[in-house]
């Protein structure tokens, strides 16, 4: 009988390897050339066949082996994140190149576990002389680039019956909540510049025109849901010169809600935000509007199918130098890092919650598997992952890759990159989605189930109406 998880463990070397280079890479969203080839390459070796640069994206891809349905795919992402350059671990903040991107969403390992299971699967259906197709999608641009909205488009997924993925993070955990979609657009205000203050009653300030929108927009804070997030970035202020009257300002604006339709109902009131700052300041304004991504169709049979895999493996295992550089990192968290992750299980999790935080209070790294609970509740973030989820069915698993309590996104994150920790959780995660793969292709009454739910949930839905 072919063991999928002993496999794993002897290519352990070369996924750490993988890893490894591509957190050296540290590439941006649509920029992860070297990364997407990486991955090409060993899957290649493996005896994958690739297909580059699908749905017009130049650094996305497909590994696929084998033939005939089923088809079980994985999704890998391995984008970076600016300004989080950061060398490995110290428990300093210590960027390799200042202002540098760095993987602080440890992307590095979320591609290669992905990559991993594809290949236990793989090797899984040749020992076992079985028929069936899985894939690899390489996916670019998760940070704010929805790369995989781009390839949802363009068909890619459409006859996948399901599809796997995996996120680092501080627990060992099914994703089994909801999570926000998103909008996001680019203002941009026109005005006429004018030297101060001599002439300043001939300039129309751009500055003026976002600050203007700022305040609008602060005010809407008050009037909408409780679901609703309104945050945004000055990106061009004008010039740093106070006696010029800046002619050209912009800001990016990103809204989140509970679902798509709810933040196209928000936008609709920025914009016109947008328009009464631009009258007042006597200015024009334009935007440009981003794709954004969904809210997820969730998936209660294959994300148990994902959870008994992962009571299987249990929880990431750890050293005593992975204690010791957690206690040292933990001195940098902000104070109140532990009682913030507690908050999040109680929003979540109610009364559950009250059985999980005594077992993980104090501790430095979480080695709990937490109980799968069907979650209504969003989670406070987003994921084009959800986009995919309009079109095949989809689950998600968490392993324990860094310090419990880590700011997400952050320079800690990132020097944690090639840890122990990090390694072992890559690995388990890697077991889990190709043992829960594999039972897709051994059991097909688990599979029709998987795709009756799906069918089911998008009965009458339809994704591009999401964008109108």
């Amino acid at each position: 009988m072919f063991d999928i998880k002993q496999y794993l463990n002897e290519k352990k070397k070369l996924l750490v390897t993988v890893a490894d280079e591509i957190w050296g890479f540290s590439e941006l969203k649509n920029e992860e050339y070297c990364s997407s080839k990486l991955l090409e390459k060993t899957l290649e070796e493996q005896g994958f066949h690739i297909t580059s640069g699908i749905a017009e994206l130049d650094t996305a891809f497909v590994a696929q082996y084998g033939e005939g349905s089923p088809i079980i795919a994985f999704l890998g992402e391995y984008d970076a994140l600016p300004d989080l350059s950061q060398e490995a671990g110290i428990a300093v903040h210590k960027p390799i190149t200042e202002g540098g991107p760095g993987h602080g969403c440890m992307h590095h390992v979320l591609g290669t576990a992905a990559m991993g299971a594809a290949m236990g699967v793989k090797e899984f259906l040749d020992k076992n002389n079985m028929k069936g197709t899985v894939r690899f999608y390489g996916c670019p641009a998760e940070e704010g680039g929805t790369g995989k909205q781009h390839m949802a488009l363009h068909g890619v997924f459409d006859d996948v019956d399901a599809a796997i993925t995996w996120h680092p993070t501080d627990d060992n955990n099914i994703w089994s909540m909801n999570f926000l979609a998103t909008m996001s657009a680019t203002f941009t205000f026109h005005g006429i510049s004018a030297g101060a203050p001599a002439l300043s009653h001939l300039g129309r300030s751009a500055l003026e025109a976002v600050e203007l929108m700022g305040v609008g927009s602060n005010y809407l804070r008050g009037h909408v849901q409780r679901d609703v997030c309104i945050n945004y970035a000055i990106t061009n202020a004008g010039g740093i010169a106070p006696n010029v009257i800046p002619d050209r300002a912009q800001v990016i604006y990103l809204l989140r809600a509970n679902t798509r339709k709810k933040v196209s109902e928000v936008f609709k009131r920025l914009k016109d935000i947008a328009q009464g700052a631009a009258l007042m300041s006597g200015t024009s304004v334009e935007y440009e509007q981003s794709m954004g991504t969904s809210e997820l169709i969730q998936n209660r049979a294959l994300e148990r199918i994902l959870y008994d895999k992962l009571a299987e493996i249990g929880p990431v295992s750890y050293n005593d130098e992975d204690i010791s550089f957690s206690r040292e990192l933990r001195k940098t968290f902000p104070e109140m890092a532990e009682s913030s992750t507690f908050d999040t299980l109680k929003m979540l999790y109610g009364e559950i919650a009250d059985q999980i935080i005594p077992q993980i209070k104090g501790k430095d790294i979480n080695d709990v598997v937490y109980p799968y609970v069907p979650i209504e509740t969003a989670k406070y973030g987003s994921t084009d992952v959800c986009d995919v989820s309009w079109f095949t069915p989809v689950a998600q698993v968490t392993t324990a890759c860094y310090v419990k309590d880590t700011p997400g996104h952050s320079w800690q994150a990132t020097a944690q990159g090639k840890t122990n920790l990090c390694r072992n959780g890559m690995m388990n995660a890697a077991k889990i989605m190709a043992l829960a793969g594999a039972e897709l292709f051994v059991n097909p009454d688990e599979l029709q189930a998987v795709r009756s739910e799906f069918l089911r949930a998008t009965e009458g839905k339809d994704y591009r109406k999401n964008f109108e």
